[in-house]
């Protein structure tokens, strides 16, 4: 006899961790665990996958599934604590092969007189949080002190540097010695700019003692700078405003995507660093709030990556591509119903014919600059970004309503940037469906988030098959049914 089974991860009352396990009948565990069958609805659950601009889809994720308590035996259940903790559903066949179906986060219990819902969100529930910051004490007793004064920055987030900055304003932390600081976790400053000319570098402080020593040997001189870590001292009041330009010891999109993450308290897959490294340095430099889901999806939509907590839990990002090999067959008589919306990666379903990435982009735009500074500096310093663009005639003259698709990139580089405009227009100058199929659920695991799906059917001239990869899917359990939606 089938069975589906639910694992909960909770604190309990007293903070001790443990598992909570639930099925929809008896379930002879070969490791001897009980499952409670008090399972009386598995759920319908739906999920997406984001990825910006270049798909029609939105990330959401969540769920429900109602556990029976007639008799109050999960009553216990409102003094532990399940939000923000892991939760596998799974289905056992009648031969005993166990398949997982889901793994997601509780969001919260809902007690009602005969039974407990457990609400599911998408497994990246926590990383929607607020990233992880500093803020400003606003201690300093001038001339010690990096913190600022109550009047001043007291309360204000510290700035945070991964991967680059081009023409950052760091925040004046001691206002008596002219300290700035562009980031409060460590990272080389390269230049530093007073009304947009650049001043002259001095040398390293060895120490934050020394970098707020009042004593006038360890001042610069007058017109320059020294610098520690994240800090800056200048030497002389500034004319206008101060800029800065500095960069991590590993820029690359993997490498900030991984420290990001790592900030948060999550890893991303060593196996995907390297490539996304590959595709160039960025610049992330935050002087704000942000939850660490948004500077996730940011970094990865600007080069048209994904990144996703998959089956196993880890953390994964990759460059969104064609479909590839297929996880799941889809014959006809398993189709229950296929509508097919567009033709089309592009506005109105239909090829995009430019791709435009905004890229190099600089933090501080500055028009009130010093006579000195030459017009192509003005010039650069006057505009955010620069443009790559990649164009595809012959999709023009084929569909002349094509669109165009345009892109906030944190690519340093513009010669990377126009790499990948070439890359994503060569995903969407041609026909891509979008395509959506009911069909029934196999006893197998169901195609996940990101995968590619063969669909075979003599419906939209997929009669010889056609592949195409999941960018959203809903499934009731009770039903037995699964909706894909898919790209391809």
């Amino acid at each position: 006899m089938s069975v589906y089974l639910l694992r909960l991860e909770a604190l309990d009352a007293t903070d001790t961790p443990v598992a909570l396990r639930f099925s929809t009948g008896y379930y002879a565990d070969p490791q001897a665990r009980l499952w409670e069958p008090r399972m009386q609805q598995a759920g319908l659950y739906r999920a997406g996958l984001y990825a910006g601009a270049l798909l029609p889809s939105q990330r959401s994720g969540y769920g429900e599934t109602t556990l029976i308590n007639t008799d109050g035996a999960l009553d216990y259940l409102a003094d532990y604590a399940l939000d923000g903790r892991e939760a596998v559903l799974s289905f056992v066949d009648d031969v005993g092969v166990v398949s997982e179906l889901l793994r997601g986060t509780v969001s919260r219990l809902g007690f009602e007189r005969n039974r407990v819902s457990v609400k599911l969100r998408d497994p990246i529930e926590p990383l929607q949080q607020t990233h992880p910051h500093a803020t400003y004490a606003g201690d300093n007793v001038l001339p010690a002190g990096l913190e600022g004064t109550e009047d001043d920055i007291a309360g204000r987030i510290k700035p945070r540097l991964y991967g680059q900055a081009r023409n950052a304003s760091p925040v004046l932390v001691n206002s008596a010695l002219l300290i700035y600081q562009l980031s409060d976790q460590d990272c080389t400053v390269s230049e530093v700019y007073d009304q947009g000319v650049a001043l002259e570098y001095e040398s390293d402080y060895a120490d934050l003692a020394t970098l707020q020593s009042d004593d006038p040997n360890d001042a610069p001189a007058a017109g320059k700078w020294r610098r520690y870590q994240g800090y800056v001292r200048l030497g002389s009041l500034p004319e206008g405003a101060v800029t800065a330009d500095a960069e991590v010891a590993a820029p690359g999109l993997g490498s900030v995507m991984a420290a990001v993450a790592a900030d948060a308290g999550f890893t991303l897959h060593a196996d995907d660093i390297a490539p996304l490294d590959a595709l160039g340095d960025v610049r992330l430099w935050l002087d704000g709030e942000s939850t660490t889901a948004q500077l996730l999806d940011t970094l990865a939509a600007s080069v048209g990556a994904i990144w996703r907590i998959n089956a196993a839990g880890e953390l994964r990002a990759e460059l969104w591509q064609a479909p590839g090999t297929p996880s799941l067959t889809l014959q006809d008589h398993q189709i229950l119903d296929i509508t097919r919306s567009a033709t089309g990666g592009g506005e109105g379903g239909l090829p995009v014919w430019r791709v435009t990435l905004k890229a190099d982009r600089i933090e501080t735009t500055q028009t009130d600059l010093a006579g000195a500074v030459s017009a192509d500096r003005r010039g650069r310093l006057a505009e955010a970004t620069r443009n790559a663009i990649a164009e595809a005639s012959a999709t023009r003259t084929r569909h002349p309503l094509a669109g165009e698709l345009e892109i906030d990139s944190h690519l340093a580089s513009l010669t990377d940037a126009q790499a990948r405009a070439g890359a994503i227009l060569g995903l969407l100058d041609g026909r891509r469906d979008i395509v959506q199929v009911e069909a029934m659920l196999g006893a197998g695991e169901p195609a996940r988030i990101a995968d590619t799906v063969r669909i075979v059917t003599p419906r939209l001239g997929y009669a010889a098959g056609r592949d195409m990869r999941v960018i959203g899917r809903t499934f009731d359990v009770a039903k037995r049914r699964i909706t894909l939606d898919l790209w391809g």
